[in-house]
């Protein structure tokens, strides 16, 4: 009869070898340790992510570029502009009861 010790350890190692491959399959990276098939590294994140998915990011970079450029050229609207006349007859105008 084998050793129960011997079946014990050749037990542990393939239920490590499976749940390595298991491992190495739910991952993104592929089995090499490099990028799944088919992925391409987004620069700005350092991720790997589908063509698709880069493209996205990069329409969406692009108009937030945009976007701030527009914010920082923009002038703050113009304060407006006050009628010549005194606060008094301002307040006048604002309380009726006042005479």
């Amino acid at each position: 009869m084998a050793n129960p010790q011997d079946a014990a350890e050749a037990l542990k190692e393939s239920v490590q070898q499976v749940a390595d491959k298991v491992q190495s399959l739910t991952t993104s990276d592929g089995p090499s340790g490099g990028p799944a098939p088919n992925q391409l590294l987004d620069e700005a994140t350092g991720e790997y992510v589908s063509k698709s998915e880069l493209k996205k990011r990069q329409k969406q970079r692009e108009k937030d570029k945009q976007k701030a450029e527009r914010e920082s050229t923009r002038q703050a609207p113009p304060q407006p502009k006050r009628k010549a006349g005194s606060v008094e007859e301002e307040e006048a105008k604002l309380n009726p009861n006042v005479s």
